[in-house]
């Protein structure tokens, strides 16, 4: 028996092909902590050894400056704090010998507690002088050179975590159900030549309403330490799980 179809059935076959056969499409490798290093203050840089591509462990110092008059506030501060508590210290001493009255002993004890915030105020400008990398990963890009002035808000350089990546894609919006977490896809990079298995991690919020398409994302499951953020290629989605 021979299968007429009507116009208004002609979307419904091609979505089901759609579904049913394979889907391609395009996707990239991102990575899901990058951050672009800026300065906070005024200041001449001292210290900034690492280059592009090298890595780096959370915690470690990626730029220092020089803050020769940050070290003396704190200094200063330091020694002015130890003045107002040893004045507090004497004070106490003497009320307890009724020998000096409540409010010099109240005005004492505001004057350390001023100097101990002075002091946390002034650390805070020196700790602003080194920065720590947030997390482990790769420099990606190196802005500003050694022995260079830089101000508030001026980029010094771009960081990433090269080792946990995730792969990016737009889907159409009528496969959204198919879309499941968990979901295996494979991926081909273009830059290695390689396939390696891959889930979907999660799903987009919203649906882009010109194109209809939906941004997904997943990661690769095979173990691979050539894998690069940028690297793209082809991704190949089938009927079954």
């Amino acid at each position: 028996m021979a299968l007429s179809l009507t116009l208004w059935q002609l979307p419904v076959l091609a979505e089901a092909q759609f579904i049913t056969e394979n889907l391609h499409l395009r996707a990239q490798l991102k990575a899901r902590q990058s951050t672009l290093v800026s300065s906070e203050i005024s200041a001449r840089i001292s210290q900034l050894k690492l280059h592009d591509g090298e890595h780096f462990s959370a915690g470690q110092i990626l730029v220092g400056f020089h803050c020769n008059l940050e070290e003396a506030q704190l200094s200063k501060s330091q020694a002015t704090l130890g003045k107002k508590l040893k004045v507090y210290e004497v004070n106490q001493q003497l009320e307890d010998r009724r020998s000096i009255g409540a409010l010099e002993l109240a005005i004492s004890k505001a004057e350390a507690e001023e100097a101990k915030a002075d002091v946390r105020i002034t650390q805070a400008m020196l700790d602003r002088c080194v920065i720590h990398a947030p997390f482990s990963g790769k420099v990606s890009e190196v802005i500003a050179r050694l022995y260079q002035s830089v101000r508030p808000g001026d980029p010094l350089l771009e960081i990433l975590d090269d080792k946990d990546l995730e792969v990016e894609f737009m889907s159409p919006s009528r496969s959204m159900p198919h879309l499941t977490v968990g979901k295996h896809f494979k991926i081909t990079l273009d830059e290695v030549a390689k396939t390696y298995a891959a889930e979907i991690t999660r799903v987009g919020g919203k649906v882009d309403p010109v194109s209809q398409t939906i941004k997904v994302y997943g990661r690769i499951i095979d173990k691979a330490d050539e894998l690069l953020p940028g690297m793209s290629g082809a991704i190949e989605f089938t009927s079954s799980p």
